[in-house]
């Protein structure tokens, strides 16, 4: 009797298991399948071709921070070039000055053959596949001032196109000394002694500060990037 109990125990056990299989089997024939996944867009080939002045969304603020007041007075500055809006704190505006003739680019039209021919003085080469707008940003970028050296009452301005020489006694009556063309980028001055030092690190650099692209000539002509002219003060 009690092994009659033992087999019909076993029997019972392996018909559960047996119907529990069939029925997971038949419950995934019938699900539906899942769906392929979601193609992910190709990435680009390149990113030259984007614009580097495209806007990007703010990132979200930090922690603790409320981000603009549109009661503080930078909110409702206006913009402009010699006549924005202006605010100030603990500082005095006195002066200002424009930048000398030769580093202007002297146009604001982005059709204007200077656009082009600054960007190829520039050496960029993909530069031509840009909205003509952003071209005509990256010309005027040519021109753009950039760092400060002082001495005594000089005032040395670096531009992207040269540098230029103030003097600043009277800073009410800034006057220009000279200026001198001398393209490269950046344009970074350091002043030691009698020593002009001026960083540069764009194709267009030459050691003898010409304005023709140095692949006209030999490479030698070229500065290298971070390398410095040296000129008597």
């Amino acid at each position: 009797m009690h092994r009659t109990s033992v087999i019909g125990l076993r029997f019972a056990a392996a018909a559960l298991i047996f119907f529990s299989g069939t029925s997971r089997l038949h419950a995934q024939a019938q699900a539906p399948a899942a769906p392929p996944p979601a193609q992910q867009p190709a990435a680009k080939e390149s990113d030259e071709d984007e614009n580097p002045f495209a806007p990007e969304p703010a990132p979200a603020l930090l922690l603790g921070m409320k981000g603009s007041d549109v009661n503080d007075p930078r909110a409702k500055l206006v913009p402009g070039l010699y006549d924005a809006g202006e605010t100030s704190m603990g500082i005095k505006h006195l002066l200002l000055l424009k930048k000398p003739d030769a580093f202007q680019l002297g146009s604001a039209d982005p059709d204007d053959p200077k656009v082009q021919k600054t960007i190829a003085q520039l050496g960029i080469s993909r530069a031509g596949k840009l909205p003509k707008p952003t071209q005509l940003v990256i010309a005027q970028l040519a021109f753009a001032n950039s760092d400060l050296a002082f001495q005594g009452n000089r005032l040395f301005q670096g531009n992207f196109y040269g540098l230029s020489i103030y003097d600043i006694s009277n800073p009410a009556k800034t006057s220009l000394l000279t200026s001198l063309v001398c393209p490269g980028g950046q344009g970074d001055l350091s002043v030691y002694k009698n020593l002009l030092f001026m960083s540069v690190e764009m194709p267009n650099g030459r050691v003898d500060c010409g304005t023709q692209p140095a692949t006209t000539r030999r490479r030698s002509a070229k500065f290298r990037p971070r390398r410095r002219t040296v000129s008597a003060v």
